[in-house]
């Protein structure tokens, strides 16, 4: 980099990498759905890097890079001005054959895991997704089509559970923590294989509150009687909730973020941490209305055959929702002006 102004440069972020590749050709072998050399890429911008001078042959990469790719020849001298970084190495380990190739890609997975997941999710559910997050990130299946297939689980198992009798429940249950595991799947894939987008995350969270509000209506109905109006109530409350925390959500930040949302008496914590970590007494209460924790309660209450449990249980959460989200309007404030 130029500058007039010397001590300037000097203190100026590098734009430019000169990416170092091996002769044994790890940068190309695919690691998690992209080669080494397109996970390497993806990670440049962190550091201010702008465009990537890459030592090797030439090769297919991934249109959407947020870098601009210039191929030079293997063995090139790297320009002073650049930052030198290696092409083939994974989470700073190279890659050289398809055993560290195998093993760049496991420890990839392990680190998906986001640090405020719920109880359930970091005790039992990622042992299920990452496993089938592994298995698809090879595959042309995007993190979308695994949101619309849960989805399809999801409505499976609200279908079955409105049955009423115990295989149908048992079926229910099953299928909607089934559907809670590929709901971790596709926020997995994105991450690993840096295919997040703004649809993908209404269509993640949309799609679960909708699924949860069909799944407390479904037992109600296989209640019956007054627990069917009872679940009905709660999931209006829980719709009016979730509607005026999208409202807000969208209004601040213009996207589906559900962790950016900060109810009245939280606005002064700032970071996701800070809020959903399951630390301490109030941590662990909380936990027991994450999505993950309840839904693999309904399952085992289904398994029991107690229906009127699920309903009960699900008509607090919608309620708690409901009404907390009434007094977030009233004390909020005013909302700042409309994202454009």
């Amino acid at each position: 980099m130029s500058s007039s102004y010397p001590d300037l440069a000097d203190r100026l972020p590098p734009t430019l990498a000169f990416v170092e590749t091996g002769a044994e050709g790890g940068h190309a072998m695919m690691c998690g759905g992209l080669t080494v050399l397109e996970r390497v890429l993806w990670g440049l911008p962190k550091r201010g890097i702008v465009v990537a001078q890459v030592a090797a042959e030439p090769m297919p990469l991934r249109v959407d890079l947020p870098v601009l790719v210039e191929w030079v020849r293997p063995g090139s001298g790297a320009p002073p001005e650049a930052v030198v970084v290696r092409g083939d190495e994974v989470l700073g380990k190279r890659v050289v054959d398809a055993a560290s190739c195998r093993a760049a890609e496991w420890a990839l997975c392990l680190q998906l895991a986001k640090g405020h997941q719920g109880l359930i999710d970091g005790w039992l559910n990622w042992r299920v997704s990452m496993p089938i997050t592994r298995r698809l990130a090879s595959t042309k299946v995007t993190p979308n089509q695994v949101t619309l297939a849960s989805t399809a689980v999801g409505l499976a198992a609200a279908i079955s559970v409105a049955g009423g009798s115990w295989p149908a429940l048992a079926l229910g249950g099953v299928l909607m923590q089934l559907q809670s595991i590929l709901d971790s799947c596709d926020g997995e894939l994105a991450r690993l294989r840096f295919q997040g987008s703004k649809l993908g995350q209404w269509l993640d969270n949309l799609s679960d509150d909708l699924l949860d509000v069909a799944f407390v209506v479904g037992a109600g109905v296989a209640a019956g009687g007054a627990w069917c109006t009872l679940a009905v109530i709660a999931s209006g409350l829980r719709v009016f909730g979730q509607a005026v925390m999208y409202h807000e959500v969208y209004r601040r930040t213009g996207s589906g973020d559900a962790y950016s949302f900060r109810i009245w008496f939280e606005r002064d914590k700032g970071e996701v941490q800070e809020v959903f970590g399951v630390k301490g007494v109030g941590g662990h209460l909380r936990a027991l209305f994450r999505r993950d924790t309840y839904v693999f309660a309904w399952m085992l209450l289904c398994l029991c055959g107690q229906v009127e449990a699920v309903v009960v249980y699900g008509s607090i959460l919608g309620g708690m929702i409901g009404v907390l989200m009434a007094l977030h309007l009233l004390l909020r404030g005013p909302l700042p002006p409309p994202r454009a």
